[in-house]
């Protein structure tokens, strides 16, 4: 069971991956190899810092008591990205959405228009944009490996899957043509992302 955890992180964390792909794949923008391999290593970059954090504040807890904390810290991340899903789904409906908690961040902003990171239109990713984009998607999992590595999550197993799923996800993107399953993939996104925090969330305090 060591291996669940990390999956479903890795899984959870490359949800934002696999809809940033999607679109691309729909307007047959293109990462290459290399461009690959770098948005993986950058992003498992992050997950290792973030989780070694974590790891620095869980010695200073005792083992049982991180497990509640960083399990509950992961339930309320995926109660907050229920809540941005309701927000989004309002916002573009036409909804007055002011009365959300609505992140200032710029890198927010790209992730809600994957447009702005492919700023020349072109039909492939510069190595300029590759980086923004990985900055992009690493920053917005940080507290995601941040919390469960309080929770005690093995942070070599976790950076080893989010490696591997990162360069699945862009590549499944790649050779995605249905606009159903991206546009459908781009509105659940969150939500999904938000069930499998709760789970795991869960899994990681009483488990």
């Amino acid at each position: 069971m060591i291996f669940l955890s990390p999956f479903l992180l890795s899984i959870s964390s490359n949800l934002y991956t696999l809809s940033v792909s999607l679109s691309y794949g729909i307007k047959k923008i293109q990462l290459t190899k290399s461009n690959t391999i770098l948005l993986a290593i950058i992003t498992s970059i992050g997950t290792f810092l973030s989780m070694y954090l974590g790891k620095l504040i869980l010695h200073l807890l005792k083992p049982q008591l991180g497990n509640i904390f960083g399990g509950i810290l992961l339930s309320f991340i995926g109660v907050y990205l229920i809540v941005e899903y309701i927000r989004l789904e309002e916002k573009h409906a036409g909804y007055d959405t002011s009365y959300y908690f609505e992140s200032s961040l710029k890198y927010k902003n790209m992730l809600e228009n994957s447009n702005a990171i492919n700023s020349y239109k072109s039909s492939h990713i510069s190595i300029r944009e590759c980086l923004n984009l990985s900055i992009v998607l690493m920053l917005n999992t940080l507290y995601i490996s941040f919390a469960s590595s309080i929770t005690g999550v093995s942070i070599g197993l976790s950076v080893f899957f989010n490696f591997i799923i990162t360069i699945f996800s862009v590549y499944l993107g790649y050779f995605n043509s249905n606009i159903c399953i991206s546009k459908w993939f781009n509105k659940y996104s969150n939500l999904i992302s938000s069930v499998i925090l709760i789970i795991l969330g869960i899994y990681e305090t009483f488990v």
